[in-house]
């Protein structure tokens, strides 16, 4: 009996997007308060006007003596007044550390985590910004000579840039918080800042991710094969700087180390999680999004299994973590998608349709299946039904969920050699699909699976 048409996998349907960066590229030092604004009739402010008002915003994140100070020398008690008395949030500094700046801006910034975590808002994270840029102009030095005073700065600037920077602003707060953690490496003291030397690894990493970014918008603008070449060598040079970090980072993470986050969901929930499983689950999904824009197998290859290891640190520690079976299951599908892509010529180069098959007895024991491809396709089914089994006890069931499931199953479909095994997965990949549309609909999603299902309809109306 000829084979059937198999119909393919859609490619890789879920992940974290990662977030947009910089390159490190900078023709003048960026200024964090300096954003063009307008006043109420239009006309252009400013930069007197605009430090002006970017104070008065600003000075709720400042603690009280810090207040006292910063008003004095800008002699602005009065402006804004009755805006400060109903505004205002002051900082009960903690014994002994009252004049202390380094102190002040160190919970500033613990302030500023904080207040994100339980309301959303940037209050306390702008005037951490705001206070690290005026230590800088009064100590009169091009560099801050404090190791920590740098981390805070440079992580300071990375979460705005994520969560408060506009688009176009982006690329500057990057670039200025590589520049900030690259002082910070240079005043390193491992011994003397052992207790946050971890928070240093991770910021590191990610800025690294986020200049990685930058330079795959770049490469996808060459003008040329040579300067693509150029840049994806950039991009993988970079990817390995930011891992290296972060796999020393999560070394140190203390292990019971917890920290509120918001869910970036409809509702904005709160969760506590472990700082550890946190980290490592959200760095893993932004390198494996990094490994699918490389058209090279081995590259490929290397950030999706960096990814995938560090998914499965995560179970290994934390069985129940969906976000890490839904990870492992998307960087096996992203490996084997590539497979699938090269496969394709040659199946039709080779198939003879009137060449007879015998249905075998055992179609998993065939040696397609011990291949690297046939054990990752294996592998992820394994992978998604795990995590779809533990979305559906939390009632957390996704359409991405659902039809990664089915995708995991349409790549067994293609290497199925027996009828009877492609129809078994072609039935659960259908199943999937259809739950997915009626659970979660989306005209889109009908659009994208449309041309999968008529195929699957028509071969089982042919049979």
């Amino acid at each position: 009996m000829a084979k059937d048409k198999k119909p393919r996998g859609l490619g890789r349907s879920s992940g974290v997007a990662a977030a947009t960066g910089a390159t490190g590229k900078s023709a003048s030092r960026f200024n964090p308060l300096a954003s063009s604004s307008k006043d109420a009739a239009g006309k252009s402010k400013t930069r007197k006007d605009q430090d002006s008002d970017q104070d008065q915003v600003m000075s709720e994140a400042l603690s009280t003596s810090e207040l006292s100070r910063h008003h004095a020398a800008e002699g602005e008690e009065e402006q804004g007044k009755g805006d400060e008395e109903e505004h205002t949030a002051s900082i009960a500094l903690k014994e002994g550390e009252a004049g202390d700046e380094l102190a002040e801006l160190r919970q500033t910034y613990e302030a500023a985590q904080k207040q994100f975590a339980e309301s959303g808002t940037q209050e306390y994270l702008r005037g951490t910004i705001h206070e690290c840029d005026r230590m800088l102009r009064n100590c009169g030095e091009e560099v801050y000579a404090s190791s920590e005073f740098n981390y805070i700065y440079a992580s300071a600037l990375h979460e705005f840039s994520l969560i408060g920077a506009e688009d176009e602003e982006r690329n500057g707060f990057v670039e200025l918080a590589l520049e900030h953690i690259s002082h910070a490496a240079d005043l390193l003291n491992k011994e003397k800042d052992q207790a946050w030397l971890w928070k240093y690894y991770l910021v590191a990493g990610k800025l690294n991710l986020q200049k990685a970014d930058a330079l795959y918008e770049e490469q996808e603008a060459a003008s040329s094969k040579k300067q693509f070449k150029k840049l994806g060598d950039q991009i993988h040079a970079t990817l390995l700087q930011a891992t290296n970090l972060l796999d020393t980072g999560f070394k140190l993470i203390p292990e019971r180390e917890e920290k509120h986050v918001v869910r970036l969901d409809a509702d904005k929930s709160i969760e506590k999680v472990n700082v550890k499983e946190h980290e490592m689950v959200s760095a893993a999904a932004n390198v494996a999004l990094h490994a699918d824009r490389f058209e090279e197998y081995d590259r490929r290859k290397q950030w999706n299994t960096w990814a995938l290891e560090t998914y499965e640190k995560v179970t290994q520690d934390t069985p129940n973590n969906l976000e890490a079976w839904q990870g492992i299951a998307t960087c096996m599908h992203s490996i084997v998608g590539w497979w699938a892509d090269q496969a394709d010529d040659e199946e039709e180069d080779d198939e003879d349709p009137d060449q007879d098959e015998e249905e075998p007895e055992d179609e998993y024991s065939l040696p397609v299946y011990s291949t690297e491809r046939g054990q990752m396709s294996l592998q992820a089914v394994e992978a998604i039904k795990k995590g779809i089994e533990l979305a559906r006890k939390s009632e957390s069931l996704t359409s991405d969920l659902l039809t990664l499931g089915a995708e995991c199953h349409l790549n067994l479909v293609n290497i199925a050699v027996g009828d009877k095994a492609a129809a078994e997965q072609s039935k659960q990949a259908v199943t999937l699909i259809k739950e997915a549309i009626s659970t979660f609909p989306d005209p889109a999603l009908e659009e994208r699976y449309a041309e999968v299902l008529q195929e699957f309809e028509e071969i089982a109306g042919n049979k």
